[in-house]
């Protein structure tokens, strides 16, 4: 049975208004809840890095004295049909022009260029120096041979 405006609710109706009512103050004030520590959230995350930014990002905090000079090899694309770099914003392919040289080949993690015949590389990632410690196992212990 349909009720019309104005007119008297049973105490079931009333109950069932009232709880949608209860629903909705609920999700309103969990809402402004979860804005206010949104905000609060964005406020405490100011000071932090992003991890995935090279370090010499100035969004990161990163100082203009760490920038690099020269050119920045980004991204490197290998498949069997084609070899594309990505330097400094700017999609190249073998053979093509940059910086008053040619590059002459593109590998997974660096650029090869030529200019005025010498050779200068571009890599992705800096060479790593392999360390290697030597530790000493005392000869009784587990790791040192048998007891």
């Amino acid at each position: 049975m349909k009720s019309a405006l104005g007119t008297k609710l049973d105490s079931s109706n009333r109950k069932a208004g009232l709880w949608v009512v209860a629903c909705r103050a609920a999700l309103i004030v969990a809402g402004m809840v979860g804005f206010v520590a949104g905000s609060q959230a964005n406020d405490s995350l100011a000071g932090l890095v992003d991890p995935t930014q090279p370090a010499f990002s100035g969004t990161s905090g990163g100082t203009a004295a760490s920038k690099p000079a020269g050119p920045l090899l980004q991204s490197t694309f290998i498949s069997t049909s084609q070899r594309r770099a990505v330097i400094s914003g700017k999609s190249y392919k073998v053979g093509d022009k940059f910086g008053g040289g040619m590059i002459t080949e593109i590998q997974p993690y660096e650029v090869v260029m030529k200019r005025a015949g010498k050779e200068s590389h571009l890599r992705l990632l800096p060479k790593l120096a392999k360390e290697t410690f030597i530790v000493k196992v005392p000869a009784n212990s587990q790791e040192g041979g048998q007891k």
